[in-house]
């Protein structure tokens, strides 16, 4: 047992040895669960937007850092409701258009919600009338929803074209999230791996409350997708809010400068890591001769 437990301590010593630092570090998380006011949520998106950079413009250019947002309220009545959104409407090539993220959803489509001088109805009345006293903005006027599913993904390119692309971090603005783990985003990676899945903080009140979730990854983590989940149930003239039902849609995206994919290089060692590697093999006989003399 002695010898067993001398060989894994080599093994430890070799590896943390070689590879100083943990392969991937835990995600900082931005969240926070508010009320109907957009102040009650701001300080926390502030530093979101803080931790990500300096805002970009929504030219199709790369850039090295900063950020790109998305808050839907310049968005002609043309493709706001009652008509579809679509979803690669945001990674057009040319300004104001070009913010490098298109969403896709299982649904038929996306719809924003309208403005009040449409006179179509607001917070997506026109699908269900009811909406209106239950969803509320943090920037006004425009929500985001998907049709006929409450699930969305959002992946990410380099602005304006179709070149994959990845970021550093996202978050999402949620109005009327009232049940706990009803929502929630599933952040991938390199190779369609999971990073980290994380639920929505619930509102602070019964209806038009704010919320939220934002992370963002400090140790060369590179998100290409997220999966986002609102509510428990897609918006529709049948789904109205209780009973069960929580309904939740979106305003403000929020997310790191989309960069190039990075691949992972195999690293050759160094004539310094030969070295310790050979020194720790040494040691690893060493301490076994030792181990058996002593039996």
């Amino acid at each position: 047992e002695m010898r067993k437990n001398m060989k894994n301590l080599i093994k430890v010593t070799l590896f943390t040895s070689l590879f100083s630092g943990s392969l991937y570090a835990a995600p900082v998380i931005f969240a926070q669960g508010g009320d109907d006011t957009a102040t009650s949520i701001q300080a926390v998106v502030d530093d979101f937007r803080n931790t990500l950079g300096d805002l970009n413009p929504p030219d199709p250019v790369s850039l090295t850092d900063g950020r790109r947002q998305i808050n839907w309220d310049a968005a002609p009545d043309a493709v706001s409701a009652p008509n579809a959104f679509a979803g690669d409407f945001f990674n057009f090539n040319a300004f104001p258009r070009a913010r490098g993220i298109e969403f896709t959803t299982a649904g038929t489509g996306f719809q924003l919600s309208a403005t009040n001088a449409s006179g179509v109805g607001i917070d997506f009345a026109n699908i269900n009338p009811t909406y209106e006293a239950e969803f509320g903005t943090f920037s006004a006027e425009r929500l985001f929803t998907a049709i006929d599913s409450n699930v969305v993904e959002a992946r990410f390119f380099l602005p304006g074209t179709d070149t994959p692309a990845t970021v550093s971090g996202i978050g999402v603005v949620f109005t009327d999230v009232d049940t706990v783990g009803s929502t929630q985003i599933d952040f991938y990676g390199l190779n369609n791996q999971l990073l980290t899945s994380q639920s929505v903080p619930v509102g602070t009140v019964g209806s038009q409350s704010l919320s939220f979730l934002g992370v963002y990854f400090d140790a060369g983590e590179q998100i290409t997708r997220v999966v986002i989940t609102s509510g428990d149930a897609n918006l529709s003239a049948t789904n109205t809010e209780g009973g069960g039902i929580d309904l939740v849609a979106m305003d403000d995206f929020i997310f790191g400068e989309p960069q190039a994919i990075q691949r992972a290089q195999v690293s050759v060692p160094t004539l310094s890591q030969w070295a310790m590697i050979l020194l720790l093999i040494s040691l690893m006989f060493v301490g076994m001769y030792s181990v058996k003399q002593r039996f």
